[in-house]
């Protein structure tokens, strides 16, 4: 199945063919800035996805001391992924983007010290990390490797 997404105006469009490779949260306090709140997102692989429109980038140092970098469509500044420095390769889309294409579940959840009050732990989490957990522990939970043999 093919997913596909746009932002707010419409300048900028994506897709990508295989399902993600993990559905998890961030609560790190520069989430609740970027994001108004927890981070939602899906984690893919930066070479499966395909983006039409001239995106803008704007970095910053995260957690773990390496960057992140935050690509957002220039016209209506919606954020269509975040390419962090600690995991090569590897990009985080947001999970509205592609609400109605799929249910949202994550297993896993980042920064669990800092999550607001307001945000209730999914029952679908499967590991809950209450910093940034390390590489090693979360590549355990990818999911969808065999689609990408």
């Amino acid at each position: 199945m093919a997913y596909s997404g746009k932002c707010a105006c419409g300048e900028i469009t994506f897709k990508f063919e295989l399902d993600p490779m993990m559905h998890f949260m961030c609560h790190c306090t520069d989430c609740q800035v970027m994001f108004n709140g927890s981070f939602e997102g899906y984690a893919i692989s930066e070479d499966e996805l395909s983006i039409d429109g001239d995106l803008s980038t704007f970095s910053y140092s995260g957690g773990s001391g390496l960057s992140l970098h935050v690509k957002f469509c220039q016209k209506c500044s919606t954020k269509i992924y975040t390419k962090p420095d600690i995991l090569e390769g590897m990009i985080y889309v947001p999970a509205g983007l592609l609400r109605d294409q799929i249910e949202f579940k994550p297993k896993v959840e980042i920064w669990a010290g800092s999550r607001p009050s307001w945000t209730n732990r999914p029952q679908s989490l499967v590991e809950s990390y209450d910093e940034n957990g390390t590489i090693e522990r979360i590549s355990s939970l990818l999911e969808n490797l065999d689609q990408r043999a």
